[in-house]
C-alpha cells in the first residue's frame, strides 16, 4: 500500500478504515508514512474525517469487546484476551491520532478524545466488576487495564551502574564461624 500524498488519497484511506474487514494495521502504516500540504481548507476536512473515523472505530471496538466478553462465559483467559484485543484496537487509534501531518494541538485533541473514551470504558468495567462478590473480576480488570501503561522506565535506566560502597567497609571482614 502506497503512502498518500494528495488529499484524495488520504480521504480514500480514511474511508477504508471505516469499512469493516479491512487491514487497519496496513492502512495506518501507510498513513504514518504519508505526506500532505497542511492548508486551511484541506486541514479542516482531514481533521473532520479523522474524528469521524475515530468515532466509528471506538464504537466498533466497543461492540467487538462486548461480544468477546459475552462469549467468555466468565473464563479468566477469555476475559483477559478480550481486554488485550480491545487495547490493541485502541492502540491503533492512538497511532492514527499521532500522524505526522497533524499539528501538535490537533494531535493532543485527538488523543484526548480517545483517552477519555478508554478511561470511561475502564471505569465502567471496574464499576460493573464491583458487583462480583469474589473480587476476582475486579482484580483481573485492574491488572489487565484497557489503559496502556505508558509509565514504564526506559531500558537504559535498567542499565544504570549500581552504587559501589567504599572498599574499607565492614562488608568484607571475615566472620568467625561457630560450629556445634
Amino acid at each position: 500500500m502506497n503512502p498518500p500524498s494528495y488529499y484524495s488519497e488520504w480521504i480514500q484511506l480514511f474511508y477504508q478504515l471505516k469499512e469493516l474487514g479491512q487491514e487497519d494495521e496496513k492502512i495506518i502504516s501507510a498513513l504514518e508514512k504519508g505526506r500532505l500540504e497542511w492548508t486551511p481548507g484541506v486541514a479542516d476536512k482531514i481533521v473532520n474525517c479523522t474524528y469521524d473515523v475515530i468515532e466509528f472505530k471506538l464504537k466498533h471496538a466497543t461492540r467487538l469487546f462486548q461480544q468477546e466478553l459475552g462469549h467468555s462465559r466468565g473464563e479468566e483467559a477469555a476475559i483477559i484476551s478480550a481486554i488485550i484485543n480491545a487495547r490493541y484496537r485502541f492502540d491503533l487509534l492512538y497511532r492514527l491520532c499521532r500522524l505526522s501531518i497533524f499539528p501538535e494541538e490537533i494531535k493532543e485533541s485527538l488523543i484526548h478524545v480517545v483517552s477519555k473514551y478508554v478511561g470511561d470504558s475502564q471505569e465502567a468495567l471496574l464499576e460493573s466488576a464491583r458487583h462480583d462478590r469474589t473480587g476476582q473480576l475486579a482484580y483481573m480488570i485492574k491488572h489487565n487495564s484497557l489503559i496502556q501503561q505508558q509509565t514504564q522506565a526506559p531500558a537504559a535506566a535498567a542499565r544504570e551502574p549500581i552504587e559501589q560502597k567504599e572498599p574499607n567497609s565492614n562488608q568484607f571482614k571475615p566472620r568467625r564461624r561457630v560450629l556445634f
